[in-house]
C-alpha cells in the first residue's frame, strides 16, 4: 500500500473514534444552549412587571425586615400597582428573598433618602464620598404585623449612581401623577378637640351647689367669673 493510502487509512480511523466523542460533544453543546436559552426566558420573565404594573424598578435590598437582617446584593423588582407596591425576585433572589406586597393603605411614609456610602467606597473615593451621596435609597415606613417598619432599599435602574438619583426623582413624579404619593404620606392625626364647655350650664349647676350651701356666695361668684372670662 502506498504512503497516501496509508495516511488516508489512518485518518478515516481516527474520525471513526472521534466520532461518537464530537457527537458527544456536540450534544452537550446542544443542551448548555438550551438551559442558556431557558435561563434567559426566565430571567427575562422575573424582570418584566407584574400584572397591573404601572412601573417596575429594579432595587437592591438593605434591611428593615426582621426575616432578611442582612443587605441582600440580588437584584428585586419593584413594582408600583395602583393600591400597592409588589415586590418580586429575580431568578437569582428567588431563593434568597420572598414575593411580598404593601398595600398602600399602611404606608405611613415613603421618602428618597442619601445612600450610604461604604467604607469600601470611601477608601476607594479617597475620602471624598460627596459624588456618591446622591439620593437613589428608598424608604418605606408601614404597619408590619408586630411593629412598624422601616423597609430600606437601592434604586438599581440606571446606569450610574447618578441615573439611578433620576430615576427616584422620576418615580416621585410617577407617584404624585397617579395620586399616589399623597396616600404614601400621611398627616400625623391632629390633636383631639378641647370639649366644648356649656358657660351657662356651668354656672347653674354651681348655683345649685351655693343654693345647697356646699359654695359660698364667694366661691360661686368667684368660679362665676372664671367661666365667664372664657367666652
Amino acid at each position: 500500500m502506498s504512503l497516501l493510502g496509508k495516511g488516508k487509512g489512518l485518518l478515516a480511523s481516527v474520525k471513526e473514534k472521534a466520532a461518537p466523542a464530537l457527537q458527544k460533544a456536540a450534544e452537550a453543546t446542544k443542551d448548555v444552549r438550551e438551559k442558556i436559552s431557558v435561563a434567559g426566558a426566565q430571567s427575562k420573565e422575573a424582570k418584566a412587571p407584574v400584572e397591573g404594573a404601572i412601573v417596575r424598578y429594579g432595587v437592591v435590598y438593605l434591611g428593615g425586615l426582621s426575616q432578611y437582617p442582612k443587605t441582600l446584593s440580588y437584584e428585586i423588582g419593584f413594582n408600583i400597582l395602583p393600591d400597592k407596591f409588589v415586590f418580586k425576585p429575580t431568578a437569582a433572589a428567588k431563593d434568597h428573598f420572598a414575593d411580598m406586597e404593601i398595600a398602600y393603605d399602611k404606608v405611613s411614609k415613603f421618602e428618597i433618602v442619601k445612600r450610604q456610602v461604604s467604607l469600601a467606597e470611601s477608601f476607594m473615593a479617597d475620602g471624598n464620598t460627596q459624588s456618591l451621596e446622591s439620593e437613589n435609597n428608598i424608604e418605606i415606613t408601614y404597619d408590619g404585623d408586630d411593629y412598624e417598619v422601616v423597609l430600606r432599599l437601592e434604586m438599581l435602574t440606571g446606569m450610574s449612581v447618578h441615573g439611578q438619583a433620576q430615576k427616584c426623582r422620576e418615580m416621585l413624579d410617577l407617584l404624585r401623577q397617579n395620586k399616589i404619593y399623597d396616600k404614601l404620606n400621611k398627616p400625623k392625626d391632629a390633636p383631639a378637640a378641647a370639649p366644648v364647655v356649656d358657660i351657662a350650664d356651668q354656672i347653674q349647676k354651681l348655683a345649685g351647689l351655693k343654693d345647697a350651701g356646699i359654695l359660698t356666695e364667694e366661691e360661686f361668684n368667684t368660679k362665676k367669673a372664671e367661666l365667664l372670662a372664657k367666652m
